[in-house]
This record gives structure tokens, sequence and C-alpha cells, in this order.
């Protein structure tokens, strides 16, 4: 516990299993801290998505627990394009387990965010382990078509989802890899029993010369 980042690995469903752990300054143990799973995108891995989120700073600052697992052949068994076919949803159940035996995690504070594929997964724990996971984010990530109509979350998920609306990899308005994403929020936003209507505020343009502006 005198490292700030530690390695593990298991198997599961005749695979080794492996991830990477960041423990917030002080770290000991004693105290059932909040965990995060931060999932990468495709064809990248934990360690990339570690360096890439800069979520490590965060998790000090506020004093959570991050876990970075990887997915096999750097890929979430979750979109047509992905290429795999092993029960991750029951590998990152597991992998919770895991982490409240040895990390003393709060299980009553368990959240996944991503990047791409790793949004697409968020999605995928949030419908299929709804028990478990307390609440999501997606970073231009989306769901695939045809699982909104088997999602059935058993109780209100908080969900926060970034996109951009010229995304050329997961469009914003969808394609046979996504459903287009204010149909995802709404598919949320009645799971969730929220106002229909946004509260929409215009980020301050920082960098006028990038021909980026964002709405939150």
């Amino acid at each position: 516990f005198g490292q700030t980042n530690e390695t593990g690995s298991f198997e599961f469903g005749g695979l080794n299993r492996d991830y990477i752990i960041h423990l917030p300054p002080g770290f000991d143990g004693s105290q059932s801290l909040p965990m995060v799973f931060n999932l990468h995108g495709l064809t990248s891995n934990a360690l990339e998505q570690q360096a890439y989120s800069g979520m490590d700073e965060i998790a000090d600052a506020e004093n959570f627990i991050v876990c970075y697992a990887n997915g096999i052949n750097n890929s979430w068994n979750v979109t047509p394009l992905s290429g795999s076919t092993v029960d991750d949803v029951g590998f990152l159940n597991e992998l919770i387990d895991t982490l409240h035996a040895n990390y003393n995690i709060d299980l009553n504070r368990v959240y996944s965010c991503g990047m791409s594929n790793g949004g697409y997964m968020s999605y995928k724990l949030a419908c299929e382990l709804t028990d478990r996971i307390t609440a999501i984010a997606s970073v231009t990530g989306s769901m695939i078509p045809g699982t909104t109509a088997t999602c059935s979350p058993t109780r209100p998920i908080p969900v926060m989802q970034i996109h951009g609306t010229a995304d050329d990899v997961v469009a914003y308005n969808g394609s046979f890899i996504s459903v287009p994403i204010e149909d995802v929020l709404d598919l949320w936003l009645g799971f969730n029993d929220c106002i229909i209507g946004p509260d929409t505020i215009a980020v301050p343009d920082i960098d006028p010369d990038d021909a980026t502006t964002a709405q939150r």
C-alpha cells in the first residue's frame, strides 16, 4: 500500500485478466473509498488510458480509487467491431468483488467511465449490472443499435455523455455501430424519470482559433 499504483490479475473464463489500480495518497485500506472503472478505447489498453485520461490527479485530490482494466486484445465485448466474444460483464463484476476484498472499496459507490469502446462498455454495465454500478460516464461512446430495447435497469442510474457533433468514428447522429446520441440521452432520461427540458449552458470559448465550441 506504499505505492501509488499496483497491478493485479486473476483467471476468469479461462483467460488471465489484468488491471492497474491507482490509490490516492495515504491509502491504507482502513477507509472504504469510492472506486471508478476507467475503461480504454478500442486498440488501446489500461496503461494508455491511465496516461491519456489524467484521472489519477483527480483521484488524488478527491480521495477515490481508480481501476484501469484491460480488455482482451485491446477491446471490450460490446461493439460489432471489437471482435471480442469474452464475458467482460462477468469479468468486471468479479473484479468489483476482488477490489472489495483487496482494497476495501465502497460497494455503494462503484462507478464506470470510458473512452469510445470503454464508453460503450460503461453503458453495458449500466444495463446489466444495475445493482452494482452507481453511475456512468461515456466519452465518445454510445450504445449499439438494438441494445436499447433489451436494456432494463432496475433503478435510476446517473449518466454523463461527452460527445463531439463532428465525431467521425462514433457519429453523433448514429450509424450501424451507434445509436444517435440524442436518442441515448432520451432513453436514460426516461429510465431516470428526468425533466425532459434541459438546462443548456454555453461553455466559455477559451480558444477561439480551434474551430470548436461546447455546450453543457
